[in-house]
């Protein structure tokens, strides 16, 4: 098959090694970490994309002549509600079945609602997102700080304004995701000094590709991705499923 990945850079290392061993051809378009935090841009950037592949004004993707995509895959779970009224007028549209990436990188959204009762209060950190996105962390904690100190706050104002700013009093812990075949110490090295600089545990956990193995194969059984037919939309769905289309209760 020939598939149009459309995916958050913050998944570059896990869905290039797949595509790259993959059957199928995979022709990947990344944007950039960060973006599920302003959803309606992400959800419209989302969307633009997707429309540019359909009508053939797609900057990004290979020239397939006489050849289409199969299906367009979205490297995204539900993302703070981004995903939700996506829609592909030509082709079909597969989303995984996730609430967020910390779900692709565990391999299965049962494994992540199990982890998210066992440890509450969780920043999750992975080889990927440490080089892709700002992690808390004492060097940006002490960047900050001292940009505060540059335009003449106190040190109780400071205090105040790294917690506030950062969002982190409801966070206790930090947990590594160590994914199969990562080399190298520098990712748990990194998280483990986060969590000593902001007194929280620190675990380490063993993720799995399941989820982006199945998406870059063409497994899509139903209860991990939503399948969705030209035309169709997709919507927040209250319950295990997370995402469904339009209509469908």
């Amino acid at each position: 098959m020939k598939l149009k990945l459309i995916a958050c850079k913050v998944l570059f290392r896990e869905l290039s090694r797949l595509a790259a061993e993959s059957e199928n051809q995979i022709d990947i378009t990344w944007l950039r970490q960060g973006y599920h935090n302003v959803p309606d841009r992400l959800r419209e950037l989302l969307q633009a994309e997707i429309d540019a592949v359909e009508s053939g004004e797609d900057p990004h993707s290979n020239d397939l002549r006489e050849e289409d995509f199969d299906a367009i895959l979205i490297g995204y779970g539900l993302c703070s509600n981004a995903a939700a009224g996506l829609t592909a007028r030509r082709h079909r549209l597969v989303i995984p079945r996730a609430h967020d990436c910390i779900t692709l990188f565990l391999g299965a959204k049962e494994r992540y609602a199990e982890l998210f009762e066992k440890i509450p209060g969780c920043f999750w950190y992975t080889k990927s997102w440490i080089e892709c996105a700002a992690m808390p962390c004492r060097a940006g904690q002490e960047r900050q700080r001292r940009e505060f100190e540059a335009q003449g706050y106190d040190e109780e104002t400071i205090d105040y304004l790294l917690e506030e700013l950062g969002g982190l009093e409801h966070y206790s812990s930090a947990a590594y995701i160590r994914m199969p075949g990562e080399r190298g110490e520098d990712g748990p090295a990194f998280t483990k000094e986060s969590a000593d600089y902001f007194g929280w545990q620190y675990h380490e956990l063993t993720g799995s590709p399941r989820l982006l193995e199945k998406l870059v194969a063409g497994d899509w059984n139903e209860e991990d991705f939503l399948v969705l037919e030209p035309g169709e939309t997709a919507e927040q769905s209250a319950d295990a499923r997370i995402i469904r289309k339009t209509g469908n209760r």
